[in-house]
């Protein structure tokens, strides 16, 4: 199936689920329809990678990439605030009478604006299941496709385990109010607006791989630096926050690069590629929030973003291999 048509039953399909729980009445009507937001509401990120790498090169659909991501940083930063004044002022059902609403504008503005994109002979077949499956195994033999996987994968690891973890640092373990704890979550995405926007600026002139590496630099002193505070015993808000602060910086430096490259390699397969890519991303990010261990929130927090820090950068000589010549 090409991007468009791909992107419209994505839409549509996060509307219904916005819809069920807007209507829910039980807790497992509520987890259906947040399943059913989540099954649709992934066409959104996969195909954007794959609708910019028809539109431009690699290093512009990076550079365009940040820009997305610079967008969709505002999101996490303050969709929390604002879902927490509906909830207050309209009950809880509100947020997903807004969700519907978003949803529904979306879709309508894509059939409206949205051409195909896909000009490739090929574009338009219609692939059943089975065929993308036996596509994967191609894509993981890729060695460079492995390598951008797991840079975006593990960074994805840490600043999950961060939102995993942080609230009972900081609240339980230091005693922030949680209304304050809200707008100080907003820093740490501020910062990954920061590194996003300078991304935007620094892509074409440096390239893709400069701005991994040095979004991978900043990444790791982010995650060793958290360890330390922990490891030290020093444990104060802007222990917890500062150190997150280069992560995310480090993430909107390195991201657009990684995911563009991911995809990049497989221009006849840009779908399927950033569907594998992200598959993983958020596999490898769910695998590290569940070694999170109970009682030892601040360290496990630490470690494992340590960690997942020390990978990503030993994932970048993976992602500049390429197969040798005939």
């Amino acid at each position: 199936m090409a991007e468009r048509p791909a992107l419209f039953v994505g839409l549509a399909i996060y509307v219904v689920g916005s819809v069920l729980c807007m209507t829910a009445s039980s807790i497992e009507m509520l987890l259906l329809g947040r399943g059913v937001q989540a099954l649709g509401g992934c066409a959104g990120p996969v195909l954007s990678r794959a609708i910019l790498r028809d539109l431009f090169d690699r290093y512009q659909g990076a550079r365009l990439m940040a820009v997305i991501s610079l967008v969709m940083g505002f999101a996490p930063a303050f969709a929390p605030v604002l879902g927490g004044y509906l909830e207050v002022a309209f009950g809880w059902r509100s947020i997903f009478v807004v969700l519907t609403l978003l949803g529904a504008l979306v879709l309508g503005l894509m059939v409206w604006l949205l051409e195909e994109t896909n000009q490739s002979p090929h574009g338009g077949r219609r692939d059943g299941v089975l065929s993308l499956v036996l596509e994967y195994p191609r894509l993981l033999r890729s060695a460079p496709f492995i390598g951008y996987t797991l840079i975006t994968g593990f960074t994805m690891a840490s600043i999950f385990v961060y939102v995993a973890a942080t609230p009972f640092v900081l609240i339980d373990m230091l005693g922030l109010r949680p209304d304050l704890y809200g707008w100080y979550a907003i820093i740490p995405t501020l910062a990954n607006l920061a590194g996003s926007a300078l991304a935007t600026r620094l892509t074409l002139r440096l390239g893709g791989e400069p701005m991994i590496l040095l979004g991978g630099v900043a990444i790791l002193v982010g995650g060793l630096a958290t360890l330390a505070c922990a490891l030290v015993g020093y444990i104060t808000v802007a222990a917890v926050i500062v150190p997150m602060c280069c992560i995310h910086v480090g993430s909107g430096l390195m991201f657009p690069s990684a995911t563009q490259g991911a995809v990049s390699l497989f221009p006849q397969r840009a779908g399927t590629a950033s569907s594998l890519n992200g598959f993983l991303q958020m596999q490898l990010a769910a695998l590290a929030v569940t070694g999170l261990l109970p009682g030892s929130a601040h360290v496990g927090m630490a470690a494992m973003m340590a960690a997942g820090a020390v990978l990503t950068v030993l994932s970048i000589p993976l992602s500049r291999r390429r197969p040798r010549a005939a």
